[in-house]
């Protein structure tokens, strides 16, 4: 039996290499871009004591912005959410102090509340457009807060028609990785056509607000962890 998985994020896809050993086809039809937020804004590092980041996009870029650059970043102090943004992180020679054990903003907030990190320092949280408030507004309870947007997503608004013809003909399974990946391909095709694999609590809850139940949900909230869950549920050995 063949199996076909979709995959709807943006960027590369090394993460899912696992699914193409087992013998699983993979397509990937992004169904968000991302690219960088033109913004004038100008800072020194030097006048914050730690930078949240959330994505490894929020890493990428927030660092290739010219007013970064342009300065020292060895010494500045870096908290996380995921391997991915670990990785990211490491790929600028920055260890980060601090790190979620699970890739969400409401445990993240729960370990810097109950450690005591952040209390009464500055800090700046870099996320992307279409970040929920929730982070930033429990944050700048206990800290000096200021928000940084340095990249933004749109939802793809055009239809493909070898993915149309894929999901008419071919058994499929679809990989969602965010909110708005979801909405953007609902907007163009029809849901009940695939079966849906969810990265993570948030992207499921948001399926289910929009009336669909994800066949599977990722405990590991990673590319990798959503490949090994396929695998299992699929029982491929």
């Amino acid at each position: 039996m063949s199996y076909n998985v979709i995959l709807t994020n943006d960027g590369e896809i090394d993460g899912f290499s696992l699914l193409n050993e087992k013998g699983i086809k993979t397509f990937h039809y992004p169904m968000i871009k991302i690219s960088a937020l033109n913004s004038d804004v100008s800072f020194s590092l030097d006048e914050y004591d730690f930078f949240i980041f959330t994505s490894k996009n929020g890493v990428k870029f927030f660092f290739e912005k010219d007013t970064v650059k342009s300065q020292n970043k060895t010494s500045i102090k870096c908290i996380s959410i995921g391997s991915k943004t670990n990785k990211a992180l490491h790929e600028y020679n920055i260890e980060p102090i601090y790190s979620a054990k699970r890739s969400y903003s409401s445990d993240l907030y729960k370990d810097l509340k109950n450690i005591k990190l952040l209390n009464s320092k500055k800090v700046m949280l870099i996320q992307g457009n279409l970040a929920k408030n929730y982070l930033f507004e429990n944050l700048k309870m206990i800290c000096y807060l200021t928000k940084f947007v340095p990249y933004k997503t749109e939802i793809i608004k055009e239809l493909n028609k070898n993915l149309e013809t894929l999901l008419k003909k071919e058994k499929t399974y679809t990989v969602f990785t965010s909110p708005s990946g979801f909405l953007s391909f609902e907007n163009l095709y029809d849901v009940n056509k695939t079966s849906i694999i969810s990265i993570g609590e948030t992207t499921s809850s948001f399926i289910k607000e929009r009336g669909y139940e994800p066949l599977v949900t990722s405990q590991m909230q990673s590319y990798e962890g959503v490949a090994e869950t396929i695998i299992s549920n699929l029982k491929i050995n």
